[in-house]
């Protein structure tokens, strides 16, 4: 049996109306449900859309979001004016808050009269949800914009201005977006710069050119002589089409100037550390200089005839400029001499000027404190005092020689420095002494200090030394040590003095397998008599 036309009609409203994801519904004028659809009813919760026929907003939604959408169609119903497109909150009882957009018309009977409304909601909760997350970021976007001490600027592919911060408004002078947006630079700024400038924007724009933190000076018409750091990127669209630009300037002048400031220093600084080091080399050749005039003082003293008559050489170097290791000959007699040897704790001008300090007291010895014992002990009283200041190093170490050709003997007392190592012309080489040394120069008021004394026989060779012959480390962390040295006294046994201590020094710096020395070398080799070698 064929349709009829309302048969057609009335079954393809009641598929609709099974079928649409939007909630549907027509009601009396009373605001009563007689039809609804499928989707409506699963958001109340039914299982039929028949559950809601006579029922109102009241059953199904909380009474204030009733009382709204009753007094809404009260007034469609009244006017006869209905909205459409209207973004609702919307929430059954017990249900999840959700958006809607409404549409909400008067319903009119055959004979022209209102007998009710009708509507039509759509769920736009995740498009409001993901809007108002826009609009969230957005408004962070803007503020981080607005707060940026650098010039923010955005234009279209005109030139035209579309997005300014307040740090590139304040540039031209103006306040209020809506001054600037929409207008040209050039419409702003009367200015030759502007031409370079809009050249940029153009390469940027037709080319897809990025230019990324150009330092330019003054090349900016929004100020004068400054320097400032430009980006300016391609503005796309979501198809990557070329829309516009982004451009950021930051003024960096005070970075440039601090730049600047810290070349002239640096260059300052430069040649000022090229004085010091020219006077530091000064002064350690005049170290070097003193050491040796008190060698050439004992010589020329020294009676040269003899079997016993000394030769003796010495080997200084500096782990630094200056040093705190330093030897000192004493003339005394035609016949006698001393030696002191010692090691200021520490390296460079301090540990150097201490050196000029013992040697000032050594002046000051008279000829009855010349032994040994009783020239540590005086210094050690003097340097208790002097050096018992913080800026200065706290102790010395020291070996004194006093050596008596006459005699032939030699006496040797020590403040916590390593004993001499003695070899004589026999060919065995050990430490003058193995008794425990005095404690160091500076340390204890009123110390005393044991001498100790030999025979000297001709060919016999003393060696005096400080600690970084025998501290010096290789790679692997062993020390070079006292009976590596006595070794190499052996091994360069008829050597001339002064080529012993070269050829002990490359020994030790082999052994470190590095150029340079981590403490100061200072060593003093003694040979009695036999002038007769290679």
């Amino acid at each position: 049996m064929p349709f009829t036309s309302d048969k057609l009609a009335r079954m393809f409203f009641e598929r609709l109306m099974e079928s649409l994801p939007d909630s549907v519904y027509f009601k009396d004028r009373e605001g009563r449900f007689f039809c609804l659809s499928k989707a409506l009813a699963t958001h109340f919760g039914l299982d039929s859309p028949e559950e809601a026929i006579g029922k109102s907003d009241y059953d199904f939604f909380p009474e204030e979001l009733a009382r709204i959408k009753d007094h809404d169609e009260r007034e469609i119903v009244r006017t006869g004016v209905g909205f459409v497109g209207k973004e609702e909150k919307s929430y059954a009882i017990g249900g999840k808050r959700r958006w809607v957009l409404s549409s909400k018309l008067p319903l009119y009977g055959d004979d022209g009269s209102i007998i009710g409304t009708f509507g039509i909601s759509r769920d736009i909760t995740e498009v409001k949800q993901a809007r108002e997350s826009l609009e969230a970021q957005h408004r962070l976007l803007k503020t981080l914009i607005e707060i940026l001490p650098c010039r923010i600027f955005v234009k279209d592919r005109d030139g035209r201005i579309t997005l300014t911060n307040e740090a590139y408004r304040r540039a031209l002078g103006l306040h209020g977006s809506d001054i600037v947006e929409g207008k040209r630079l050039s419409d702003l700024v009367a200015d030759d710069r502007v031409g370079p400038y809009a050249m940029d924007d153009r390469l940027v724009i037709e080319k897809g050119t990025e230019i990324l933190n150009r330092e330019d000076f003054d090349a900016s018409p929004l100020g004068d002589k400054r320097w400032m750091l430009l980006s300016k990127v391609p503005l796309r669209d979501g198809e990557g089409q070329v829309q516009g630009l982004v451009g950021m300037a930051a003024d960096i002048t005070a970075q440039k100037e601090a730049e600047a400031r810290a070349v002239r220093i640096q260059h300052q600084l430069e040649e000022k550390n090229r004085q010091i080091e020219a006077e530091l080399a000064l002064a350690r050749e005049l170290q070097t200089e003193l050491m040796t005039s008190s060698l050439v003082s004992v010589r020329e003293q020294l009676d040269a005839t003899g079997p016993l008559a000394p030769r003796i050489a010495f080997h200084y170097e500096a782990s630094v400029h200056l040093a705190g290791d330093f030897f000192q000959l004493i003339p005394i007699t035609r016949r006698r001499f001393g030696m002191l040897l010692c090691d200021v704790m520490g390296h460079g001008v301090k540990a150097a000027l201490v050196t000029t300090l013992i040697r000032g007291l050594i002046t000051d010895v008279k000829a009855d404190e010349l032994s040994p014992e009783r020239m540590l002990a005086r210094l050690n009283d003097r340097l208790c005092t002097l050096l018992d200041r913080p800026p200065l190093p706290r102790f010395v170490t020291a070996l004194y020689a006093l050596v008596d050709l006459d005699e032939a003997r030699l006496t040797v007392a020590s403040a916590g420095h390593a004993w001499p190592l003695y070899r004589t012309a026999a060919g065995e080489t050990a430490p003058l002494c193995s008794l425990e040394c005095g404690p160091a120069l500076g340390l204890i008021r009123g110390a005393t200090f044991t001498p100790e004394s030999r025979r000297i026989a001709t060919g016999d060779r003393l060696l005096c030394f400080t600690d970084g012959w025998i501290e010096e480390s290789n790679p692997a962390g062993e020390e070079y040590g006292t009976r590596r040295l006595a070794s190499g006294l052996d091994r360069h046994a008829a050597d001339q003095p002064d080529v012993t201590l070269a050829e002990a020094a490359r020994d030790v710096r082999h052994f470190a397998a590095k150029s340079s020395f981590s403490d100061d070398l200072c060593a003093v080799l003694v040979q009695f008599g036999r002038t007769e070698l290679a």
